[in-house]
């Protein structure tokens, strides 16, 4: 029989573990999904066939987190002259989605519709939303603690289109990697550097990628990313080190890119 002293303590031991746990899936999921405008009305693009990062995809990732597996997938579709670019990552304590809505102009630039980040770690939930005023020339923030409001200006994309357009330029040899992100609510500025090439042993096989890491003042963080050209510079694998040491790493499994399956 436990004594009531026992009994307490697992107790308290268990809540321990529990809010172990939400802290480190908080610390991936801000990392983690962060990792995978212009001011006037968008007219539709002619699409992929002149734009290979716009070709639609379905890929599927393993990650891990200081020893916590958790399963994410990355899908680009389009319908109606519209593109849609969501992110999922989830285990049983976890369910993150990143989605965000876009039009590309005749000039090929994008047009950011709409953005959501919604998260639920052990039923704890939060949501943020991006809206756009293409009228007043403004993009609205809003999560439940915080209300912002970001002027848009030529370039200005979030934290999923940014990573498009680092494709795309990629893809066409565009040098500085430097993008202006609203984050949150506030304009932040994202720097990468290409750092070489380099053959990643996968579950999809020997692939060849390109090395890329995102450049912080910050050098307590870290993040590596490796594309491949063959598949218009997709995401095979990501690793980014975290303040405190904690790191995570994300690997591609499979997928399938304009409707066909990913080989080597």
């Amino acid at each position: 029989m436990q004594t009531t002293r026992q009994r307490l303590s697992y107790r308290y031991k268990h809540l321990s573990y529990l809010r172990l746990n939400h802290l480190r899936l908080k610390k991936f999921s801000i990392g983690a999904i962060a990792a995978f405008s212009i001011v006037f009305t968008a007219s539709v693009y002619s699409g992929s066939q002149t734009d290979p990062a716009l070709e639609p995809y379905d890929l599927s990732y393993a990650a891990t987190y200081n020893g916590m597996d958790i399963d994410a997938n990355r899908q680009l579709k389009q319908e109606s002259g519209r593109y849609t670019l969501t992110t999922t990552a989830k285990n049983m304590l976890s369910n993150i989605t990143e989605r965000g809505e876009f039009q590309v102009n005749d000039q090929g630039v994008i047009i950011d519709l709409d953005y959501q980040y919604k998260r639920s770690i052990l039923g704890m939930k939060k949501t943020e939303n991006l809206t756009y005023n293409r009228k007043t020339g403004v993009a609205n923030y809003d999560s439940k603690k915080k209300q912002r409001q970001v002027t848009l200006a030529d370039g200005y994309l979030n934290r999923l289109t940014y990573q498009l357009q680092l494709q795309r330029d990629l893809i066409n040899g565009v040098s500085p990697l430097q993008y202006q992100v609203i984050s949150r609510g506030r304009l932040k500025s994202y720097n990468f550097e290409v750092m070489g090439e380099e053959i990643l042993d996968t579950p999809l096989g020997k692939i060849n990628t390109t090395k890329v890491k995102r450049i912080r003042k910050d050098n307590d963080r870290e993040t590596m990313l490796w594309l491949a050209p063959k598949w218009n510079y997709l995401l095979v694998q990501l690793w980014q080190r975290e303040k405190g040491g904690g790191d995570y790493k994300i690997v591609l499994q499979q997928g399938t890119l304009n409707g066909d399956a990913l080989s080597n």
